[in-house]
């Protein structure tokens, strides 16, 4: 499926104080794809007038759940939100399986763990003393989320059929002026 937007040149809606669909995508996330997708979010920040480092957080963590959507779905939904109240939503839909299913909610106890304050330090712990996950990765994605959006991470595992299950992340990034 192409890349869809709201605007006929395929860039996101520009305009400060807008809120809904900013863009959405369904498909595979590969090379050009992912390029396309990071340019969109990074042009829907630039419109905002928000101070540069919200705007890198938000950026931080949309490059994280795309990176998550390569890496682990190689397919899925990614739509880029704003809200009323000036926060940046980026929003995430995959199909997992129950094995899938189990190392997430383990990743999701583990990011979870230790209060906000402390991620820093486990993070870099565990870049220091942790193993490698098969795909190369540190398993630091969902802490670097946490932190970024400083704790605005949402997760839920829906049932679906054949022993599948759609795993919703959608994170909140509070843009700050």
């Amino acid at each position: 499926m192409p890349l869809q937007s709201q605007s006929t040149n395929h860039s996101p809606p520009q305009g400060q104080g807008v809120s809904g669909l900013g863009f959405c995508y369904e498909g595979v996330f590969h090379g050009h794809v992912i390029e396309t997708l990071l340019r969109w979010v990074e042009n829907m920040l630039d419109a905002r007038d928000h101070s540069k480092g919200s705007k890198k957080r938000a950026f931080r963590c949309a490059v994280e759940v795309i990176q998550n959507l390569a890496k682990h779905g190689r397919q899925g939904k990614l739509a880029c939100t704003t809200d009323g109240d000036g926060a940046f939503l980026i929003t995430s839909l995959n199909a997992v399986n129950e094995t899938q299913r189990a190392v997430l909610q383990n990743a999701l106890k583990e990011s979870n763990r230790l209060p906000l304050a402390d991620l820093r330090e486990q993070r870099l712990e565990k870049l220091a003393h942790g193993s490698r996950t098969e795909k190369g990765g540190a398993g630091l994605g969902l802490l670097d989320l946490r932190t970024c959006s400083e704790d605005g991470v949402y997760t839920e595992f829906i049932p679906c059929e054949d022993n599948q299950m759609m795993f919703l992340l959608r994170v909140k990034v509070h843009l700050k002026s």
